[in-house]
């Protein structure tokens, strides 16, 4: 996976009192994006060779929409913030028939409006989201939440790295 690191001040330091550096009232720190380094890269290669298998299978013998893929991959790429992943992902769901007002809800993270159009697939993407915010840690809570909307077939297939079946967690 890549790394995330924040900034915490403006020297490297975190402010006192959880006040802005200037004075002003109290702010979270920002995280920064993360980069793909030499020792995160080889790392995801290896858990790309691992999955291959499970991988390839969901890609020719898919159990959910191209659409609702596309949708899943910019809800994290809302996450990890790269301007690459944003306009190939963009594209993609586009060309799968996703509006571009969808697209823009889904990289602002506007999940209330994600969830009044369609709860199925923003659960989908809120899982994706959080799974990619908390790098790979499961929350129980969220998967529960999945279940409500994916078959056995679906669950199997859209979430083949989280190496958890349904009977898991």
């Amino acid at each position: 996976m890549t790394e995330s690191r924040q900034i915490i001040g403006s020297a490297g330091a975190e402010p006192d009192n959880d006040q802005h550096p200037h004075g002003g009232a109290s702010t979270p720190p920002r995280k920064m994006k993360r980069t793909l380094t030499v020792g995160n890269f080889f790392k995801t290669v290896g858990n790309v060779v691992v999955s291959a298998p499970v991988l390839l299978s969901a890609l020719i013998r898919p159990k959910t929409s191209a659409a609702l893929r596309e949708k899943v991959m910019l809800g994290v790429t809302s996450v990890n913030d790269c301007r690459y992943c944003q306009w190939g992902h963009s594209h993609w769901a586009m060309a799968h028939g996703v509006p571009l007002e969808e697209v823009n809800q889904i990289l602002c993270q506007q999940t209330e409006a994600l969830k009044a159009q369609n709860p199925a697939e923003a659960e989908a993407i809120l899982f994706a989201q959080y799974y990619a915010e908390n790098l790979d840690r499961i929350d129980p809570e969220s998967i529960d939440n999945l279940r409500k909307y994916y078959s056995d077939a679906q669950w199997q297939r859209s979430w083949p790295t989280c190496g958890l079946s349904r009977s898991a967690a």
